[in-house]
């Protein structure tokens, strides 16, 4: 008897799509700015802490979008408003190339934060979470690995075009990558449920409606998840655990370069670092489908600790091996662990709404980490100091993050049961 082929789940074209939205997006808007720190400084004759502003001002749109993120999401079509931001990112890149005063830096990088907060890793993790019932680790980690790829590559020929054209001409030609490569991607590939063509999600629905045969889902809302001090708790160590690990890979082009190095030695170990960053989020990934959330949430600490002490040591060559190998799980855990870790103990109810919150506190942390960077720098003339402080806040926040994590398991022994007999 001749076997049906199995028929390909269109979910890992969803995976490869979201890929490149990340490639496009955080590779090149948020893991590339530490390249034009310099470049900007030196032409607009401005401060490192002003132009740290320009990237605190694109984690504040970040923040904002992701307060409203349950509501904008819950009332328009996912993909709509991920095709409108597409267009407006590659306007606004393209606004960076003309600018000359930095309120124009502001007001720009705010318009393009929000367009960011509402065009990957909210949309992107709820897109995902639609698709992938099972494997929902493996398929996060190799999407987001996206950021990474994109960022070692788009690092490395940011740092030529920078040399060669000059930071304005770079702006156009990011815009340009965007306009191209990622408007299509989205008008035309992405699809925010399987539903749309028909199809299951994979590892089937868990739960169904016994009268209608829908999926349903369980857990908590936000309105509930807000009055328990654990959750507070939860956001506390996110938000001081973002700063370390942001920190870590926000500043390595012009770190590396004040520690002696040249200009393209240091965008080379950017590159290596998004590199790592790609590798990482797969790592992680499969760290949390086989390590489950609570243990596998240990190596994001673990590895950015070891990460930060390379970096406060790196005029010595030796100390830049452990930097690189370990800042990319250690930078995974804001885009992977997150996702996962409100889905295993907050559930799918009113996911969107609960991971925006998170989100926003996420980009509270992004947005503080420049301007505390760029103070210590201005102080003192380095950032190593910043380095050890991250290094002991890392530390501590891992010990609290598991502590919390056990909590949470012992106050929600049955998600479902508790969260349907509440308000």
């Amino acid at each position: 008897m001749q076997r049906t082929p199995k028929k390909f789940f269109y979910g890992w074209v969803i995976v490869g799509a979201s890929f490149v939205v990340m490639a496009l997006t955080m590779g090149i808007v948020t893991n590339c700015a530490s390249l034009f720190v310099k470049p900007l400084c030196d032409d607009l004759g401005i401060s490192r802490q002003a132009a740290g502003w320009i990237t605190t001002a694109i984690y504040a749109g970040q923040l904002i979008a992701a307060v409203f993120s349950g509501r904008i999401f819950s009332k328009l079509e996912t993909r709509f408003v991920m095709k409108i931001c597409s267009i407006v990112l590659a306007v606004g890149l393209l606004g960076y190339s003309f600018a000359s005063q930095l309120w124009q830096f502001y007001l720009i990088s705010f318009v393009v934060g929000v367009c960011l907060g509402w065009d990957h890793m909210v949309p992107i993790s709820m897109i995902l979470g639609n698709w992938f019932h099972e494997k929902q680790g493996l398929a996060l980690g190799a999407a987001f690995m996206g950021s990474g790829v994109g960022g070692m590559l788009f690092n490395s020929l940011t740092g030529v075009l920078l040399e060669s054209w000059g930071w304005r001409t770079t702006y156009q030609i990011h815009a340009a990558l965007i306009f191209f490569l990622l408007v299509p991607i989205v008008f035309f590939v992405l699809r925010t449920r399987p539903e749309d063509m028909g199809l299951e999600p994979l590892g089937g629905y868990p739960q169904t409606n016994p009268q209608t045969g829908a999926p349903s889902q369980s857990g908590w809302m936000l309105g509930q998840v807000v009055r328990r001090p654990s959750f507070w708790t939860f956001c506390g160590i996110a938000f001081l655990s973002e700063i370390a690990m942001n920190g870590l890979m926000l500043n390595v082009s012009p770190h590396i370069s004040e520690s002696g190095y040249s200009t393209s030695f240091a965008a080379n170990i950017s590159a290596l670092c998004m590199g790592s960053l790609a590798l990482g989020k797969f790592l992680l990934g499969e760290f949390y489908d086989r390590m489950g959330p609570k243990r596998a949430t240990v190596w994001p600490y673990v590895c950015t600790a070891i990460g930060l002490f390379g970096a406060a040591l790196a005029r010595y060559p030796a100390a830049l091996v452990p930097m690189v190998c370990c800042c990319g799980i250690g930078g995974a855990y804001g885009s992977v662990g997150f996702p996962i870790l409100i889905r295993s103990y907050y559930g799918s109810r009113d996911y969107g709404s609960i991971y925006g919150l998170v989100i926003a506190v996420l980009r509270l942390g992004d947005m503080l980490t420049p301007i505390f960077m760029g103070a210590v720098f201005d102080a003192m003339g380095t950032y190593v100091p910043a380095y050890w402080l991250m290094l002991v806040t890392v530390a501590v926040m891992g010990v609290g993050c598991i502590l919390n994590l056990q909590r949470l398991e012992k106050q929600m022994p049955t998600l479902e049961a508790r969260a349907a007999t509440e308000p």
